[in-house]
């Protein structure tokens, strides 16, 4: 697999960044980069889709959560399409907030 399908695949759910893993070139910096943007995208998801659930338990507050989780959800989701976009164009431009955060070395 080439650096930019890894680059694009690792953004489309756990399962797409598993794949990018395994199948991309690890020592392409290219390939670190978006292999890190799109973890901390995915651990972003997964940690606001579990308090989200956990939270819908609470008829209280259920509508704010509700409110509240969706917009994170559709921040992330545009993040990702970001991403995509700049994976597909060669690039290495951070994504907004979480652009300078490194999980992977």
């Amino acid at each position: 697999m080439n650096a930019r399908t890894a680059g694009i695949v690792s953004y489309i759910t756990w399962v797409g960044w598993i794949i990018a893993l395994i199948m991309g070139d690890q020592d392409d910096e290219f390939v670190k980069h978006h292999l890190n943007q799109a973890l901390i995208l995915n651990i972003c998801a997964t940690v606001c889709s579990a308090i989200s659930g956990a939270l819908s338990w609470i008829p209280i507050i259920r509508a704010i959560a509700a409110i509240v989780f969706g917009f994170i959800g559709l921040v992330v989701f545009i993040m990702a399409i970001a991403g995509i976009i700049s994976a597909s164009n060669n690039s290495t431009n951070p994504l907004p907030v979480i652009g300078e955060i490194k999980l992977m070395k």
